[in-house]
């Protein structure tokens, strides 16, 4: 019993830790504001089409929603999170992700 109530507080514990993280600098925006924002800044990295940039948009979005919604379980979080860092490598050439990699702070902003 008490393995079981240390697992589920350290799950706690990164979960809330994971969602700071990921709110940091987006206090008070919505999720498409901060979906735009993320976007925006991924773009500008990479000097991405506005096209690619609004795809990456609503990508961010829905990340963000999910995120957000309290009533979504960590294991869907996490998996998400997955997809998303798997659609942006999908999106991104050679070359961008090449160098998106070496920029693992705004990597880690976007896929965490």
């Amino acid at each position: 019993m008490k393995k079981i109530i240390a697992a589920f507080m350290l799950l706690l514990a990164f979960s809330i830790n994971a969602n700071a993280q990921d709110t940091k600098g987006y206090i008070g925006l919505n999720s498409t504001e901060k979906g735009k924002k993320q976007a925006a800044e991924l773009s500008e990295y990479l000097q991405l089409d506005e096209t690619t940039n609004q795809n990456f948009a609503m990508l961010f979005e829905y990340k963000f929603q999910v995120i957000d919604d309290k009533n979504v379980a960590a294991e869907r979080k996490s998996e998400m999170l997955k997809s998303v860092d798997a659609k942006i490598r999908a999106t991104l050439d050679g070359n961008q992700m090449e160098k998106l990699e070496k920029n693992p702070e705004l990597l880690k902003k976007l896929t965490n």
